[in-house]
């Protein structure tokens, strides 16, 4: 019992350790043109409830979308669902809405993870969706993480131009 519990001190300052030494800071980053309008894409983004009639990464999506309060996501990783609790840290209309985690872990590993939107020279829109990881244990996070975090990405901003441009093709004449 002892060797035991002396391999689960050094495990853990080993954990410590590289935590404290490593910058385990990392970035996603998804990018996609959508055939309709900033407005358009910008009020898909700003409706939480209508989030699970196309958001197959997060279907739920809970809150108030103001700065500083919060909103709780549902994520699903693959087979994995999390929920999450994040913060509104910015918005500003058909440009940028942006949210960090706000759960009691955040010390150790936090996400901030913004959707910027710009007006394509044809009138449609680019979406990126950038998330950031830091903290002592984003290494961690990376590790256990990223390639769903990067598929999830991926799928909702997907999701998010089919949806819009099925509206923007219902508004053309």
């Amino acid at each position: 019992m002892l060797l035991w519990l002396k391999g689960l001190i050094s495990l853990l300052a080993a954990v410590i350790a590289l935590s404290v030494l490593v910058d385990s800071d990392w970035e996603v980053q998804h990018r996609v043109d959508i055939d309709a309008s900033p407005d358009i894409v910008w009020q898909l983004l700003i409706d939480l409830p209508g989030y699970a009639q196309w958001n197959r990464y997060s279907p739920s999506v809970e809150g108030n979308l103001a700065v500083g309060e919060v909103v709780w996501v549902e994520a699903h990783l693959d087979n994995e669902v999390r929920r999450v609790q994040n913060y509104v840290l910015s918005i500003e209309p058909q440009r940028e809405l942006c949210w960090g985690s706000a759960d009691w872990y955040g010390f150790l590993a936090n996400g901030i993870r913004c959707r910027w939107l710009s007006k394509t020279a044809g009138g449609g829109t680019e979406l990126i969706h950038h998330e950031v990881m830091q903290g002592p244990l984003a290494w961690l996070i990376e590790y256990l993480y990223r390639p769903r975090i990067e598929r999830g990405l991926a799928l909702v901003d997907n999701s998010l131009a089919t949806q819009a441009e099925k509206i923007a093709a219902q508004s053309r004449p």
